[in-house]
């Protein structure tokens, strides 16, 4: 009786694990952060810390200098490209700045031991981001989004006896899993219709007749809508500024670029594909104009509702929405074209976008720190009390507005430029813009008049800013003016990624 042959695990060679080197430097760190604990006498806190930062640092540079663009690997389930590569880049880069905002703002909120939990979410939720930004295959888009998504329901709650943090991770909770839903009864269309689980099958499945294209273009919209939960897309928007103002403010900030980033570069990796499939005559236009309206309305309703935000983790939600948008409206030319310039638009407003959010989050979270509070009316005479860090905190807002000359203004008129480039009906877009930047100068600069213009008696003392705040703050303040005085370089540097 002849024996069965034996079967031999398949162990991956170096050439396919090396696009992937930040990813397993990530998972890597969160098996060490579950052990440090163990080697620590007390239970301190900072080791814990220390060990996230290095493997950040580890995976950014990882990222750039050992990860290689290798097309698809792992049987179509996951895919190296320079934009990929680039966005996981700035993402390890950004959450390696929420890790020293932590040490520099929101460390002595958090009880003793507690940070091996909410580091290993932290990174577990990058790593599902990062995953987010490389597949286009239907069964890793859901494990990916629900990767970057249960640890962000938990970070947003994670201070337990906080009555408003537990009703964020609630909402949270119930937003995200109702979207999730609804993207797996998409997800099992698509997946009906071409036979695969490989997006790219179901775009070159040619229609049996008009039902099956109904049936697409609903799979379709039920998948932007849990890709669109991540990014706060009007109207599933709604749990975005209650889970900014319930969480910490920390992850309100990791949350306003990483969950957006993600969602934004695996809805461009699949919009992408629907330019280029079999059924882009017929589903191209259709899915540009509905994400072009979206993104319009998004950053029209975001930008007007806060107008009446007295509270400045709201304020800024509704301003990370309202960018959101703005980046949706540029991303039906990755379906009609130009491809890559619109690609390229949108990474770097994604990387001026995380130095600006970074840094006015970073002066909140002092200022949260030194007892003012989260209200506008707390930054009352901030001008006189912390001058530099008033001023940085001003760059960063004429920076969202879009005012010259900081990044913000060339990230926003290179998208503006763009759409106004493609002609026809996509100058709008540019108008409708352009309205949502004036209309944004107006909630802008109450934060401003309220630190220069406004006094109180009871906020006359100083705001002490620690050395390593002060520097985050600095070091954002001078990238926003740098990117714009070498935009140039900016722009080749993306570009060698995207072309």
């Amino acid at each position: 009786m002849n024996a069965a042959p034996a079967i031999s695990p398949f162990i991956p060679p170096w050439y396919i694990l090396r696009p992937f080197a930040g990813e397993i430097i990530l998972i890597c760190t969160i098996a060490a952060i579950l052990l440090v604990p163990f080697f620590t006498p007390r239970k301190s806190n900072a080791p814990c810390a220390c060990a996230a930062l290095i493997g950040l640092l580890f995976a950014f540079y990882a990222q750039l200098h050992v990860g290689a663009a290798s097309g698809e690997l792992f049987n179509g389930m996951l895919i190296s490209d320079g934009p990929a590569v680039y966005y996981k880049a700035i993402l390890y880069l950004f959450t390696a700045g929420i890790v020293l905002m932590w040490f520099a703002a929101t460390s002595n909120q958090m009880r003793q031991g507690d940070a091996a939990e909410f580091f290993v979410l932290l990174l577990g939720a990058t790593l599902g981001m990062a995953l987010m930004s490389e597949t286009s295959n239907l069964l890793m888009i859901f494990l990916a989004l629900e990767l970057a998504s249960l640890p962000s329901y938990v970070l947003a709650g994670f201070h337990k006896t906080e009555r408003l943090g537990a009703e964020a991770s609630l909402k949270y909770v119930l937003f995200g899993s109702a979207c999730s839903a609804i993207m797996i009864f998409g997800l099992s269309y698509l997946y009906g219709i071409g036979g695969s689980l490989q997006f790219a099958d179901f775009l070159h499945h040619t229609p049996v007749d008009k039902s099956e294209m109904l049936l697409g273009m609903v799979g379709l919209l039920c998948v932007l809508a849990g890709v669109g939960f991540k990014i706060a897309m009007v109207p599933l928007h709604f749990w975005c500024p209650d889970v900014f103002e319930g969480a910490g403010i920390d992850i309100a900030a990791f949350l306003s670029v990483a969950s957006k980033g993600a969602g934004l570069m695996l809805l461009m990796r699949v919009m992408g594909m629907i330019g280029v499939g079999d059924l882009a005559a017929e589903v191209a236009g259709p899915v540009g104009i509905i994400v072009g309206v979206l993104g319009a309305v998004t950053a029209t309703v975001a930008n007007a509702a806060a107008l009446g935000q007295t509270n400045v983790k709201r304020l800024l939600a509704y301003s990370s929405i309202a960018h959101a948008g703005y980046m949706l409206c540029v991303l039906p030319l990755v379906v009609s074209g130009p491809r890559d310039t619109a690609v390229q638009a949108i990474l770097i407003y994604l990387t001026v976008y995380m130095f600006m959010n970074l840094g006015a989050f970073m002066v909140a979270a002092l200022v949260e720190r030194a007892g003012a509070g989260t209200q506008i009316a707390d930054y009352a005479g901030l001008g006189r009390r912390a001058p530099a860090m008033a001023v940085c905190m001003t760059i960063f807002l004429f920076s969202l507005i879009g005012l010259p000359p900081l990044a913000g203004f060339i990230a926003k008129l290179n998208v503006m430029w763009l759409l106004g480039a493609a002609g026809s009906g996509w100058w709008i877009l540019v108008a409708i813009i352009a309205a949502n930047t004036v209309l944004s100068v107006y909630y802008y600069a109450k934060i401003i008049r309220a630190m220069y213009f406004t006094t109180s008696e009871a906020k006359a003392g100083s705001v002490i800013v620690n050395p390593l705040g002060a520097g985050i703050i600095a070091i954002c303040s001078v990238m926003l003016v740098m990117m714009l005085i070498f935009y140039a370089t900016l722009s080749r540097v993306v570009a060698h990624f995207v072309m």
